[in-house]
């Protein structure tokens, strides 16, 4: 991939992304490209489940009650493509030109959405990492493979992120809110990008379809805001371990409050509980 070369934005994407709280780039990576990332993101989805590993996969239960891979978290600084990659020039750039100031990786994850898997209900980041620092921070989001709404692909409402949101005790928007915004599809297709921020409201549905599918979901901060990303995988490792990691005289309602809500990973407590 080329990673060292400044993609530059257009006016009118810049406005775009002002009034509508996303930008959506379409082949950002080359089919060649696009075809490495899928080699990549299976790397990770296969890398070993120990004790002694940095990074951290987590499990759902999917529509068949079965146990699946749902995530794996913290893999760039292990994997020389994805940290060339994210921390590459040509990415961080295009953030660079929509937050006005040099950004660096705070986190990064692949949601894997096989067949069967559950969504995500609707929400906005701005909450999500403010244990840490209350930053304002730019999600990129990278397709894998074809994102629709039958394999529940992100959903967005448009101009949110200049809204205020109501949220309800569970972290997520209020059910009220949901009802009354009209909520758009971002269909994506393999080396797509899509970049929001800190506000805007988004969700995904369950993959509905017969194929699994994968997308890279790395999140930054400004560089004045500090170094954060350690201080957050530590908190996270600490609170809401890797599902193989789990140890049963644990409740994890910490971890599960501030890093789970809204997602699938909490289908695996009822799965444990119902047993």
């Amino acid at each position: 991939m080329e990673h060292d070369s400044e993609y530059i934005l257009t006016a009118s994407q810049l406005q775009s992304f002002q009034e509508l709280g996303y930008l959506l780039i379409k082949g950002f990576l080359s089919e060649s490209e696009s075809l490495r990332l899928q080699r990549w993101a299976q790397e990770i989805y296969d890398l070993p489940r120990t004790e002694d590993v940095p990074w951290m996969p987590y499990e759902e239960v999917n529509a068949d009650g079965r146990r699946v891979l749902c995530r794996t978290e913290n893999f760039a600084n292990t994997h020389t493509g994805f940290n060339a990659f994210l921390r590459g020039t040509r990415t961080t750039s295009v953030l660079e030109q929509l937050a006005g100031e040099k950004m660096v990786l705070f986190k990064e994850k692949i949601n894997y959405k096989l067949a069967g898997s559950g969504g995500f209900d609707p929400h906005i980041d701005a909450n999500a990492y403010t244990h840490v620092k209350n930053i304002k921070h730019l999600t990129i989001l990278v397709a894998v493979d074809e994102m629709s709404s039958e394999n529940g692909g992100l959903e967005v409402v448009q101009g949110s992120h200049l809204d205020t949101i109501p949220l309800g005790g569970d972290c997520c928007i209020e059910s009220d809110w949901v009802d009354n915004h009209k909520w758009v599809s971002c269909n994506l297709q393999p080396g797509d990008i899509l970049v929001f921020g800190s506000y805007l409201a988004h969700r995904s549905g369950a993959n509905r379809s017969a194929r699994d599918r994968k997308a890279v979901y790395a999140t930054y901060n400004s560089v004045s805001e500090g170094e954060l990303r350690n201080q957050y995988y530590i908190d996270r490792r600490k609170l809401w371990p890797a599902t193989h990691l789990r140890k049963d005289s644990e409740s994890y309602a910490e971890g599960r409050e501030r890093y789970a809500y809204g997602s699938p990973m909490l289908t695996i407590d009822a799965w444990k509980y119902a047993k």
